[in-house]
Parts: structure tokens; C-alpha cells; sequence
């Protein structure tokens, strides 16, 4: 049986999309024929409610809005005193209703925009700067919080201090920035994503942006995330007093490389069953089979690689010196590049490096002093370098 504590879930609400983004890596889960009903969907969450403490459900798809139930399901959620946060891609979004998700309880908006001009986009016809004002339109008619999603690819990596921009001008409160996919459409449309430079570009795209959020003081502002590179939490930490690094590292070993989500948050499919995040398809948990019965559904839980390892599992991670501020980097990027889930992740290993050597010296001192403290000096060095990265991703076709 699963200890897991759920707090939060990722739930599909639908598989289906109006656009066919080419570096979308949820292809293989869009537009089913055996999507849950909205009383289905209704009846899962009562009954997740029921069994864990879930204070978040992150509503997504495919695309949401596309789902015609999709206030009565936000209001639904919040009537059981959830918060409802949502992610989309903000084409079928007006300002009616947006009225409307605010009414029924949408806390928060996640759009998701990758360029802040028209240009070459992978997103299908759509204008940005039609989708930035669909966000300019959130915050200025509801008290939804609106946060962009941007996916960082090799198209707009050296645009993304001109898209940071546009998330101040717009008035949204958080920025997230992910890392390009390894599946699904990608693999699709290999000739778009040629990645030689692209990490080392990520890299100087972060200091540029970095630089100008301190200098102007917008940590009040915006919040940022910059997938595995900043975030603006890390602005806050404190070197603690009496830091035991080897307890520390002791403890980390016996947590999943995937704390946060294998702990913390499971992500359930618009088919009814659920996989550890969107990146990996085993189904750990079937909750259509077993009628909605969470109870029941976690009594035949499916344990998967994924879900089960922990990082002493990962012999060269639990002994590199980034152990604890790298957190093995990600097991689904790990696997596609190596072929093995418990090696270690090639982009992690350069990313961790260049964030300790280009990005933390940006940082205020206490910021850097707490992160030195957790780098263990007596740790493995990465174990792959950035010729090793390129040349798994050459071997890919990437």
C-alpha cells in the first residue's frame, strides 16, 4: 500500500487540444476516446478529498477550456476547499469567461506564451502578442493571479530576457520557464530542436535576466522559477547555524530523486489513471478500474522504477557534491538520455556546474553561503560533461 500524503494533484480534465504544439510531450495522452465524464471526474475528487489532505488541484489537459463542464468543475473544487489553479493555452479564453472561472473560484491562471513578438512559433498560427494581451485582460478584469508558462527551446532561448520583459509589462506575479521535453512531439519534429549551444545559451540568458530582476529590485513583484537554474526562494535562504552536511546527506538518501512530486504530487490522466508526473506513462495508480474508490485503488497500486527508487539507488548521484542542491536532476531526462533511470541526468550535471559557477556569484551573499554549505567539497564531481551531454543528445537525433 502507498504512504504517500498527497497534497496537491495534476488532473487532466480532458485530452483534448486545439492546437498540436510540436514540442508537446503529452501527444501520446491527446484527444482519447476514454476520457473520465464529468461525473466521473467529480466523484475522483470527492474521493481523493476524502483520503488525502489535497489543498491544490492543478487543472489541466490537454487544453481545460475545451472541457464544456469546466466552471461547474472549478466550482466543484473549490466548494471543497481546494484551490483551483489551472493551466492552458489562453486561445479560448475571453473575458467573459474568465468572469466566470473567477466566479466559480479559480485562484490562479497559468498561460502559457514562449515568444513576446510574432515570429517563428512552435505553438501553431497564434499571434503572441494575442495571447500576452489575454493575459494583460486576466489581470486587469478578475483577481485570478496570472502566472506564463514558458517552454524554453533552441527557437526562443536567446529571446528570453524580451519575454521576461513582457511578463512585468502584463502585470502577471509568476514566471515559470521549462526545460524543452525529451518525448512526444519532439521526437516528432527533430529537425526544429537542434540543441548544440542551447544549454550553454540558457545559461546566459538566465544572467541577463537574473541581473536585471536584482537590480530592480522586483523580487516583490514577480516571482520567478528558471527550471533547474533560479528560483526567487533561493533569494531568502539563510546559511543555517550548526550545519550538519552529513546528516543532511544522510537523510537525502532516503527520499525519492523526485521528492517533490512523489511526495508531495501525483498526476492523474484524463483516462482515470495516474503516473507518477506528465513525463512518465507507467500507471501507478488505475483509479477507473476500481469505479473511483481511492481507497481501493491505492490497496492495488502498481509500484513502477520510478516511483519506488530512492536516491541512494543512484549510485554516482548520492555520492556527487551536488547531492543535496541538485537533487539528481530529472529521472524521465535521465532515462531517455543514458537508457537508465538510476544514471545520471547529462543536463543536470552541466546545468549544476554552470549554476554554481555563473549563477549563484549573482545571488546576494547569504544566498551564496547557504548554498555553499550544502556542496559536499569531499563529492564526486558531475559525472558528465557538457561534450558528453551533446553527444547523448547527437545520439538522439537532437
Amino acid at each position: 500500500m502507498l504512504s504517500k500524503n498527497y497534497t496537491s494533484i495534476r488532473l487532466e480534465v480532458t485530452s483534448h487540444c486545439n492546437l498540436n504544439c510540436e514540442y508537446c510531450h503529452n501527444s501520446e495522452y491527446s484527444n482519447r476516446n476514454d476520457d473520465m465524464s464529468t461525473e466521473e471526474l467529480l466523484q475522483l475528487i470527492t474521493n481523493l478529498k476524502e483520503r488525502y489532505n489535497i489543498n491544490k488541484i492543478l487543472i489541466t489537459g490537454g487544453e481545460p477550456l475545451v472541457n464544456p463542464d469546466i466552471c461547474k468543475i472549478v466550482q466543484f473544487i473549490t466548494r471543497l476547499g481546494i484551490k483551483a489553479d489551472m493551466v492552458t493555452n489562453a486561445t479560448l479564453l475571453t473575458q467573459e469567461l474568465a468572469i466566470k472561472l473567477e466566479k466559480a473560484g479559480l485562484k490562479r491562471i497559468r498561460i502559457s506564451i514562449d515568444d513576446a513578438y510574432k515570429g517563428e512559433s512552435l505553438r501553431g498560427n497564434f499571434d503572441p502578442i494575442f495571447l500576452w494581451e489575454k493575459a494583460r485582460m486576466v489581470t486587469q478584469c478578475t483577481s485570478i493571479e496570472v502566472c506564463i508558462h514558458t517552454v524554453c527551446t533552441p527557437n526562443n532561448v536567446n529571446k528570453l530576457f524580451d519575454v521576461y520583459k513582457k511578463v512585468i509589462e502584463v502585470g502577471a506575479r509568476r514566471w515559470r520557464v521549462f526545460d524543452i521535453g525529451f518525448q512526444g512531439n519532439v521526437l516528432k519534429n527533430l529537425d526544429h530542436f537542434k540543441l548544440e549551444e542551447y544549454y550553454k545559451n540558457i545559461i546566459d540568458s538566465s544572467k541577463k535576466i537574473i541581473t536585471h530582476y536584482l537590480r530592480n529590485g522586483y523580487k516583490n513583484v514577480l516571482d520567478i522559477e528558471i527550471n533547474n537554474i533560479f528560483r526567487t526562494i533561493m533569494l531568502g535562504m539563510q546559511p543555517p547555524l550548526d550545519y550538519d552536511i552529513g546528516s543532511a546527506l544522510q537523510r537525502r538518501l532516503l527520499l525519492s530523486p523526485c521528492d517533490y512530486v512523489a511526495d508531495h504530487q501525483i498526476s492523474i490522466r484524463s483516462d482515470g489513471t495516474a503516473t507518477l508526473c506528465q513525463y512518465f506513462h507507467n500507471t501507478i495508480l488505475d483509479f477507473k478500474k476500481f469505479n473511483y474508490d481511492a481507497n481501493e485503488t491505492v490497496k492495488n497500486a502498481r509500484m513502477t522504477d520510478e516511483y519506488e527508487i530512492v536516491m541512494r539507488d543512484l549510485n554516482y548521484c548520492s555520492r556527487c557534491k551536488y547531492c543535496l542542491v541538485c537533487n539528481s536532476g530529472c529521472r524521465a531526462r535521465a532515462k531517455f538520455l543514458t537508457g537508465n533511470i538510476r544514471d545520471a541526468d547529462p543536463g543536470a550535471c552541466y546545468l549544476t556546474k554552470m549554476v554554481h559557477k555563473e549563477i549563484i556569484p549573482l545571488l546576494p551573499s547569504n544566498t551564496q553561503k547557504a548554498y555553499d554549505i550544502c556542496v559536499n567539497k569531499k563529492g564526486l564531481s558531475p559525472k558528465y560533461t557538457i561534450t558528453d551531454f551533446e553527444k547523448f543528445l547527437k545520439a538522439k537525433g537532437l
